[in-house]
């Protein structure tokens, strides 16, 4: 197998850079400069348009207020060109012409309409008299001239003779009523001779917009691409595996951000090959951990094991010791040394029996081998004969200990030998941990139904005994753990009690908790589940 070869980069450009760059400014400052051009195009081409009608409406209404409106509505076309009153207002539109010719006007632009129907004029008055008595179609633009409310003018339209741009004003007679309109027309050459002279002048400037254009982007051209040559090497450097590649960076532009990204990218390249040897030799660790994780739990699974047939082994022989010392005990003819003793045998064999079933459960939880046997069971009936029953401990210790039931019994769902081993751990605690001369409360707390889900029953018990600190509260409930306040009467605490009583209450998806104020200042454990929903009828729990 032949190794690979160095690998090598072609870096020739037939068409460089600067020169696409170059065409790219060229093409899009010609574009700013033409459309700038046609912008002012446009926009002077409808200054002309309105300066034109502007002037044509002015020498209109100038033209109409010098006839005399009475004397035109006396005329009829051809046959009044030999009247007094047509020669007088032919004089003076014929003076006015020659008053304004030097603004444009044509002798023959200049003429007075009269009414000759609905949509029909009759050219009445002209200076070129060969039209004088046709006919003329009236314009939209007409009917405000007409009907003498104002004067009007049009755009640039078109006819058989041309284009034009006109202008209309009404001839009033001495009522105030209009009898005709006066019509002055530029014909194209004026407008469009502004126009063109507008076009040129377009023209020049785009033609010097764009030699400038041109080398302004043949300048920025190579402006832009020699920063980016400048990356192009340092990338083919890198690729090279140059330890030290650096693009030099003197501006704040996008040029600047593309060399200032390729530093920051060739700074994380080489951070993370440093992370992905980090990544190996933790990799490496983690597997070691990992393998020894597994010993961990091979090894606390034989504990585990270990422990309960330990504690069975154990259990049968403690039945026994317990059983002579019981009958000892009875003896009432035995020495008071004798009696002593054996109640301190009763007493240790007990303790260490009750150890060993705490043991037992917690295999059998881990082993999932722990199976309830559920039935309704009125939890404060329970809770009161656990009560009884630790009330001699209490009182041995001089403690304030009191029940606080409710009106009404409670039923539960439970097995009733794992709920009564629940409730003696919570109570047997709180008077093991409590001082002499405490106090310990046992009461309930019941919460409504809400909709579908039934009302949940809570047993708490409060004591003010040594309380929790933090780190007693992170691991309150572990196998083994042992709080920092000792036990206030000498018992032993093996710390499995609480352990056992979080596993059971799982198993019966219930919830427990403990709550504290801090150390000295007594704490609050309390479980809690939902309520039974079906409980036995009252004459089935009294048997």
């Amino acid at each position: 197998m032949t190794p690979l070869g160095k690998r090598t980069f072609d870096t020739r450009s037939t068409f460089p850079l600067a020169i696409k760059i170059g065409l790219l400014l060229s093409i899009l400052l010609m574009g700013t400069v033409l459309g700038i051009g046609f912008f002012n195009y446009q926009r002077n081409k409808a200054m002309i348009l309105g300066n034109i009608q502007s002037q044509l409406q002015l020498a209109a209404n100038s033209l109409a207020s010098t006839i005399d409106g009475d004397q035109f509505q006396t005329l009829r076309g051809r046959e009044s060109m030999d009247t007094p009153a047509y020669r007088e207002i032919h004089d003076r539109i014929n003076h006015f012409y020659h008053a304004n010719k030097h603004l444009g006007f044509n002798r023959n632009w200049m003429y007075a309409f009269r009414p000759y129907s609905p949509d029909t004029l009759q050219f009445a008055v002209m200076l070129d008299e060969r039209f004088v008595g046709n006919l003329y179609p009236v314009r939209a633009e007409m009917f405000p001239a007409i009907i003498g409310t104002s004067g009007s003018y049009t755009g640039v339209y078109m006819d058989e003779n041309g284009m034009w741009v006109s202008a209309y004003a009404p001839i009033l007679n001495s009522d105030g009523a209009s009898v005709g309109i006066v019509e002055v027309d530029f014909r194209d050459n004026i407008y469009l001779m502004a126009v063109e002279e507008e076009v040129s002048e377009v023209l020049i400037s785009s033609i010097i917009g764009g030699i400038l254009a041109i080398v302004l982007a043949a300048i920025a051209g190579r402006y832009i691409s020699r920063p980016i040559a400048r990356v192009s090497k340092a990338v083919l450097r890198f690729s090279e595996g140059a330890e030290t590649v650096e693009v030099p960076v003197s501006t704040r532009d996008e040029i600047g951000m593309l060399g200032r990204a390729f530093n920051y990218m060739v700074k994380e390249v080489r951070e993370k090959e440093l992370l992905q040897e980090y990544n190996k030799e933790l990799q490496e660790a983690y597997q070691k951990l990992d393998r020894m994780n597994k010993s961990l739990e091979e090894a606390n699974q034989l504990k585990s094991e270990f422990l309960g047939i330990a504690a069975h082994d154990l259990k049968n022989p403690l039945q026994v010791i317990q059983g002579f010392a019981e009958r000892i005990l009875n003896t009432g003819d035995q020495e008071e040394k004798v009696y002593h003793a054996a109640e301190k045998i009763h007493t240790g064999a007990e303790r260490m029996l009750r150890i060993i079933r705490q043991l037992l459960d917690n295999t059998a939880i881990e082993r999932g081998a722990l199976l309830l046997k559920k039935t309704p069971v009125d939890i404060q009936e329970m809770v009161e004969k656990v009560y009884h029953n630790n009330l001699p401990l209490a009182r041995r210790k001089e403690q304030d200990f009191l029940l606080q039931k409710t009106d009404a019994p409670i039923w539960a769902d439970v097995d009733p030998d794992r709920m009564h081993q629940i409730l003696d751990n919570l109570v047997s605690n709180a008077i093991k941990f409590t001082p002499f001369g405490g106090r310990i409360r046992l009461f309930f707390e019941l919460s409504p139904e809400e909709g579908e889900n039934p009302g949940k029953w809570r047993f708490r018990v409060e004591d003010n005994g040594p309380g929790l600190s933090e780190d007693d509260k992170n691991c309150l409930f572990r196998k083994f753990n042992r709080l920092s306040a000792k036990p206030s009467g000498g018992e032993v605490s093996t710390g499995l009690g609480l352990a056992l009583v979080k596993d059971l209450m799982t198993l019966h998806g219930g919830q427990v908790g403990a709550e504290s104020e801090g150390p000295g200042l007594g704490s609050s454990f309390w479980i809690e589940m939902a309520v039974c929903s079906q409980h036995p009828a009252p004459e089935e729990h009294s048997s």
